[in-house]
């Protein structure tokens, strides 16, 4: 066994490989429920309220920096100009600019200690 962190699949393929042929029925029960873990694990995940509206956000942000391609924004400019972000946080936009720079969809660049935003 190595130190990584025991999982019930890791557990399960464990118990299967120890009992073998031993014991048919208990390795058809273990089968049985790796092959449910697996099915659980596959399953397509539905996005959250939050992540759609994050989703959203972003699209807004990507399609106004877009629209002004020459100029780099600041978060707390971004929050004045684009009307779809009234009422949010400075937190929560650079949070969203952080995840849009990671996907390469926005550049980011740092004059005078103050971050600003471009599209890629």
């Amino acid at each position: 066994m190595t130190n990584s962190k025991m999982t019930n699949r890791i557990a399960l393929e464990y118990a299967i490989d120890v009992i073998g042929d031993s014991n048919a029925e208990v390795t058809e029960k273990l089968n049985k429920m790796l092959e449910q873990l697996n099915k659980k694990n596959s399953a397509p995940r539905k996005m959250t309220a939050q992540q759609t509206k994050n989703e959203g956000i972003k699209t807004v942000l990507v399609d106004f920096l877009a629209d002004n391609a020459d100029t780099g924004y600041t978060v707390s400019e971004l929050l004045k100009v684009v009307p779809e972000l009234e009422g949010d946080s400075n937190q929560h936009i650079s949070a969203l600019l952080r995840s849009l720079f990671l996907e390469g969809k926005v550049t980011k660049y740092v004059e005078k200690r103050r971050s600003y935003f471009k599209i890629a």
